[in-house]
């Protein structure tokens, strides 16, 4: 893990998510939070969830980007010197906590300025498990689509493009229970912080349950290819 980490941060690559993501927040923050403490506080929690959808493609080309650069040779260095699952594990786990980094950086905006008005901690501890688990789901795509799985660059990120705008897709019909929430976060936390809470576990489970099917996956096809 550190070996891929310390990689990543010397390369140019880890700067392209980073500045995907304060664009990002430049725009959706280009103007406070206002109105009264409830508002701010609806407000705040409707921020956290958005962001939870709108930083899980960039979490995902993170994990990519991070996974893409150990060269293929070295991927099998490693695969030989480590052990094959080892060294599986840790490039997703690497990249886990550079998206799980990203998202936890997103919140902080809206989070301060919810402070004053009193967002009870119990909605702080969802939002940021929320935030992990969307970086969760997106490390699992961003495994699926490294180039130990898709050779071609231009296929690869077409791939995760089309995965992250179909899920959205889905997400609107009744078919919502085989993506990822992230509809559903967004429809939560727009009914308060009392649905939010209360919707957290079954939208956790369904999150954990689709990141279990992707990660098996990406093992199963890790395995089958040299």
């Amino acid at each position: 893990m550190r070996f891929h980490l310390s990689g990543y941060l010397r390369s140019t690559r880890a700067l392209h998510p980073v500045l995907a993501l304060a664009l990002l927040l430049a725009i959706v923050f280009s103007s406070p939070l206002g109105g009264t403490p409830a508002q701010i506080r609806q407000g705040a929690l409707n921020a956290i969830a958005d962001l939870a959808t709108l930083v899980f493609p960039i979490c995902a080309w993170a994990a990519r980007g991070l996974l893409d650069t150990e060269p293929d040779a070295q991927r099998h260095v490693s695969a030989v010197s480590a052990g094959r699952a080892r060294a599986l594990v840790a490039g997703p786990a690497a990249a886990y906590v550079f998206s799980a980094a990203l998202a936890l950086i997103s919140p902080v905006y809206p989070l301060a300025e919810a402070a004053g008005p009193g967002l009870s901690p119990q909605v702080v501890l969802v939002a940021v498990a929320l935030l992990l688990l969307s970086a969760l789901a997106a490390t699992a795509l961003g495994a699926l689509t490294s180039r130990a799985v898709i050779p071609s660059p231009a296929t690869s990120i077409l791939v995760l493009l089309g995965v992250c705008a179909v899920n959205v897709i889905i997400g609107l019909t009744r078919l919502n229970a085989l993506t990822v929430p992230m509809i559903e976060w967004m429809r939560a936390a727009g009914h308060g912080a009392t649905a939010f809470t209360h919707a957290f576990p079954l939208l956790a489970l369904r999150t954990v349950a689709w990141t279990a099917i992707a990660g098996a996956l990406y093992a199963w096809l890790r395995r089958t290819r040299p």
